[in-house]
């Protein structure tokens, strides 16, 4: 339920961003889903995340 309240905190663009990133996540392979979960936590969660490959697009996909 937290997750839910923090998600409606979030402004137009960033609802969009988390839900482009959960969609990517969703629909990642096993390995590509490690490396989207290794990405986010190597940018700590909540802070925006600015690399090659962006952190919400599996490697390959974009």
């Amino acid at each position: 339920m937290i997750m839910l309240a923090r998600f409606s905190e979030l402004d137009a663009k960033g609802q969009a961003a988390f839900l482009e990133a959960l969609n990517a996540y969703l629909y990642a392979s096993p390995q590509q889903r490690r490396r989207l979960r290794d990405a986010w936590r190597l940018h700590g969660g909540d802070a925006p995340c600015a690399g090659e490959p962006p952190c919400n697009v599996p490697p390959g996909a974009g």
